[in-house]
């Protein structure tokens, strides 16, 4: 018998994925299995997804009308103050951002792994934009990217100590962010960026890191690298 975390069904089947919601689901013990018997007997009460999606959709529109009030303000504001700069376009891009994110949140059904991935990805590049927006003087490439993948270590080690069971489908992005690491600081060595601190730091902790996880993981994070590249 597993749970649905996310739905808060039973499911007698033992799926690994919920037929409501596609979340991953949990694997009850003997105690859990035995109490959920006693107070649903065979069958398991789903809930009104219909109900959810109608939140869902309210929601959204409605952060999607404050964030465009919000624009419309800041873009009178840049107007109307004697700082012509456009630094209002840089606060818009921002908040389509963080909208286009929250969709991609809402509406998508890929586990935690592939959605800290993809919005860590999108944070470098964002980054990246609002430095090349500037004039590129580089901070972005020097410090402000090389400390997201420090972020994405942290969120990696939180969500593997908060779902154990499963730790090592997020191996994956582990070793993506190692070769991010690799590939700032290999422009430190082609001149792009000058500074070699925070490069080296990230490059070092995320390897620390991805090699402490291969080895502690042992047989588990053999077999889930065979499995992402078939070899």
């Amino acid at each position: 018998m597993n749970r649905c975390p996310n739905c808060n069904i039973y499911l007698y089947s033992h799926p690994t994925v919920c037929p409501l919601c596609n979340s991953v689901t949990e694997e009850l013990d003997e105690k859990e299995k035995y109490s959920a018997r006693a107070l649903f007997g065979m069958g398991a009460p789903y809930p009104d997804m219909h109900k959810k999606d109608r939140v869902l959709r309210f929601v959204l529109r409605l952060v999607l009308f404050i964030f465009l009030l919000a624009e419309t303000v800041l873009v009178l504001i840049n107007y109307l103050t004697s700082v012509k700069y456009p630094w209002s376009l840089i606060t818009g891009v921002g908040l389509l951002y963080i909208y286009l994110f929250l969709l991609y949140w809402v509406r998508h059904d890929s586990g935690f792994a592939a959605k800290v991935g993809y919005q860590l990805f999108a944070t470098q590049i964002f980054l990246f934009f609002i430095d090349y927006f500037n004039g590129f003087y580089g901070w972005s490439l020097q410090w402000a990217i090389p400390g997201i993948i420090l972020l994405g270590d942290g969120i990696v080690f939180f969500l593997m100590m908060l779902n154990k069971s499963r730790w090592h489908s997020y191996l994956l992005l582990l070793l993506l962010m190692g070769i991010c690491s690799l590939a700032i600081l290999a422009l430190y060595f082609t001149n792009v960026i000058h500074s070699i601190i925070m490069p080296l730091i990230c490059t070092g902790v995320t390897a620390f890191y991805f090699l402490g996880t291969i080895l502690f993981g042992g047989s588990s994070a053999g077999r889930e690298l065979s499995r992402r590249f078939h070899v």
